[in-house]
């Protein structure tokens, strides 16, 4: 092997284990931070430095080196006489590991050393005391040993050895000679050794790894899903052989016993199913193969989140104990690298905006001491991973004015109210700072984690803390998924998101507020057609007599979908969107190719649900009115406030429509036993009887049964909207979001237009 080739395996080398030795540096700052007097803490750091002078003298950095071995010394003063560590000599420490993980980001990505950053780094290292020269004159003792390698394609990392002098590492065999590297410390001259191995054949660590990309792990994981695409082929056909036999049998009852061909086709059914049933266990195989490959733990994600909770702690004056569990679950890499800026958000969040400062902790009877948790679990194939703190909560007056400095209006329930900090642009503050304000964290966060099909959640009470609960797949690489068709088009929703397939009939929706709701015992659910959604190329087909719906749920949030077909329910694995061609909407997450070659589009719920926020629903799924007025066209208005009965008496008249109006419920009913209407609008709350009372007296009498009734009240709460549409309410409209064009819309809706 020549020098420079060398040269660049000890770099690569040199990485991975500083990669190592700043993260295990860093936990034992944390830890020397909160009890300086710990002396095995101090021990662990003191071989971190000597361990990566040695290495990076080999890799042929000597910044880094002089780096370490002036934190050696000081170190060594420090064990040496007895006091622990102050809080300069943290400081200056935290520094430096700094420096050397911005070193390893650097090397990692190709470009030099950050001399400027290091020697800043080493002058403060300096000042704090004198480091000992670096000795250039090894000797070579007789008492050298070999430390045999546990992997011939690696170099094993230089340690220090207890009362030896020289450590002998083997390196992979090649003819040339040997390679040899000082690494002196303390006053003594120490020495590494690298020799040639013994053959690759004496190793049997070697024989069983290999290295794989994760192009090589999708290439099986395609393998499998297409495997699984076949098997789902041949299951079709033996489906269609299974036919053909009964077709032939039926036509041969009465001529005897079974022919050649009959025998022929119950031996080709069963060798299908014999083939289905192996292909699809070699694909679950595969699959399950592919996954396990793409796994890390997720400690790799959340180890240096303690580390980035102290800085900005230090940075805003708190103070702050970070608790993480679940290090030990193990979930794709991919999923695992797309969480990471979502975490730092979060961390940063919490430390920056949830926790107090200590002395406002004391003054609430609490540690003055503030609290992070970071909590990783599964859900059955589901990743949750929980960012909570103990501090003074979310402050829902803060962020009801920051939506209403955006010119929109705060909504009254306090879950969609938590639920805005996740807008883009949204912030509670009003000058940013180098930590927050600008109104992007919190929208990273919800953008990344719904790019994986996953949702993030907030919950909050004042003087506890907030909760973000971010739920994610294991994998992004398969996803089990609802295959539906729309126009024509095959598409794939996340099973994940999907609460129930349901059928419905149109005539039996209802409206609130202006959008058509699909009526159950839990809660009205927005209805929609996906073909609406997803925009063109898609157009609505014709309303059926049934509509077939996916009830979907992202977030705490509900929305219906109407598709044209239900097709089948399968675990895909997700391919790259250029595959998606000019169907590929802004929902779309990926694609998935099928057994049959097709190509369907796999769809973001979450991304679906905030489009219909406010879209318009189509009227031919409503009620099937028309737009010819039944007869006779009157309405009768009901509300006790005299000011919003002329309001709605005056928008219906100016319309066309003939209208009347009562006081109260019962003077209401009154009229409808004397007169005809077509349609009734009422308040809820007033006195004699009230709106529920008088719709469900209307609905009780035969002659009135089918008179449809829309509620205009200010009670906007899903409990009073879910009453309203139970006793037969046909809408549902609250005063908070009235205008003119509601009514109108949703009257058009029941009864056609005016005259």
């Amino acid at each position: 092997m020549t020098d420079d080739a060398l040269a660049v395996r000890l770099l690569a080398i040199f990485i991975d284990e500083l990669d190592e030795q700043v993260q295990q540096l860093n936990d034992d700052l944390l830890a020397l931070e909160r009890t300086p007097g710990d002396a095995e803490r101090l021990r662990a750091v003191f071989r971190v430095m000597h361990t990566l002078k040695g290495a990076s003298r080999a890799a042929g950095l000597p910044m880094v080196e002089q780096l370490c071995h002036a934190l050696e010394g000081e170190l060594a003063r420090v064990r040496d006489g007895g006091a622990p560590l102050g809080a300069a000599q943290i400081a200056m420490l935290f520094e430096s590991a700094d420096a050397l993980g911005e070193t390893r980001d650097k090397l990692r990505a190709g470009e030099p050393a950050p001399d400027a950053t290091l020697a800043t780094a080493l002058s403060h290292a300096r000042g704090r005391g004198s480091a000992a020269p670096l000795v250039r004159n090894p000797v070579v003792p007789n008492d050298a040993f070999v430390v045999p390698s546990e992997e011939r394609d690696l170099l094993v990392p230089v340690v220090p050895l207890e009362e030896r002098d020289v450590l002998l590492v083997e390196m992979p065999k090649d003819e040339g000679d040997l390679f040899v590297a000082d690494t002196p410390t303390d006053g003594r001259d120490r020495l590494v050794v690298f020799a040639p191995s013994a053959p690759r054949e004496s190793s049997p660590v070697a024989a069983s790894h290999v290295r794989v990309s994760l192009q090589q792990v999708d290439a099986i994981a395609g393998a499998a899903a297409e495997l699984a695409g076949l098997a789902s082929v041949l299951s079709e056909r033996a489906d269609e052989l299974a036919a053909i036999r009964a077709r032939r049998r039926a036509e041969r009852r009465g001529h005897g016993g079974d022919d050649a061909l009959d025998r022929d086709l119950t031996r080709l059914l069963r060798h299908a199913g014999e083939d289905a049933r192996a292909v699809t266990g070699v694909s679950g195989r595969l699959g399950a193969s592919a996954r396990h490959l793409r796994q890390r733990p997720l400690a790799e994600l959340t180890e240096a989140l303690p580390r980035i909770a102290r800085d900005v702690a230090k940075e805003v004056g708190k103070q702050v104990r970070v608790v993480v569990t679940g290090g030990e679950i193990e979930a794709d890499r991919v999923v695992l690298e797309a969480l990471r800026e979502p975490l730092l958000h979060l961390v940063r969040n919490a430390v920056d905006h949830g926790l107090e400062l200590a002395t406002q902790r004391i003054a609430a009877s609490k540690d003055a001491e503030g609290e992070v948790r970071i909590e990783g679990s599964l859900r059955g194939d589901r990743l949750q991973v929980v960012v909570a703190d103990d501090g003074r909560g979310l402050d829902l007056m803060a962020v009801r004015r920051g939506i209403e400095r955006r010119g929109r209006a705060a909504p009254s329930d306090p879950h969609v109210l938590m639920r805005a900090i996740f807008d883009d642009g949204f912030t509670t503050r009003d000058t940013a700072t180098t930590l927050s304000g600008r109104g992007v964290g919190m929208g990273i966060v919800r953008a990344a984690v719904e790019r994986m099909g996953g949702t993030v959640a907030i919950s909050s009470l004042p003087n506890q803390g907030t909760r973000v609960t971010i739920d994610v797949p294991l994998s992004i690489a398969t996803m089990s998924v609802v295959l539906v068709e729309v126009g024509g088009v095959t598409l794939g929703v996340p099973s994940a998101f999907v609460v129930r397939v349901a059928r419905a009939d149109p005539r039996k929706l209802a409206r609130v507020d202006g959008r058509t709701v699909l009526v159950s015992h839990e809660r009205p659910t927005p209805v929609t057609t996906l073909a609406a959604l997803l925009g063109p190329p898609f157009e609505d087909a014709p309303t059926p007599a049934m509509l077939q719906l996916l009830v979907l749920e992202s977030g705490g949030r509900r929305l219906a979908v109407v598709v044209d077909d239900l097709v089948d329910e399968r675990e895909l694995v997700l391919r790259p969107l250029e595959h998606a061609g000019h169907a590929a909407t802004s929902a779309t997450v990926g694609t998935a190719l099928l057994g049959t070659g097709v190509v369907a589009l796999v769809l973001s719920v979450p991304a679906l649900i905030d489009q219909s926020d406010g879209s318009a629903t189509s009227h031919a799924m409503f009620g099937g009115a028309g737009d010819e007025p039944r007869a006779p066209s009157r309405i009768l208005v009901v509300d006790d406030s005299i000011t919003s009965r002329t309001l709605e008496q005056s928008v219906l008249s100016a319309a066309g429509y003939d209208v009347t109006t009562a006081v109260d419920g019962a003077e209401a009913w009154r009229i409808i036993e004397r007169h005809e209407f077509a349609l009734v609008v009422s308040d809820v709350e007033m006195p004699v009887l009230d709106g529920f009372g008088l719709c469900a007296r209307i609905r009780a009498n035969e002659r009135t049964a089918t008179l449809p009734v829309i509620l205009v009240t200010s009670l906007d709460e899903p409990a009073h909207r879910a009453r309203g549409l139970e006793a037969g309410a046909d809408a549902y409209i609250t005063k908070s979001s009235f205008d003119q064009d509601t009514l109108l819309e949703t009257v058009r809706m029941l009864i056609g237009r005016g005259s």
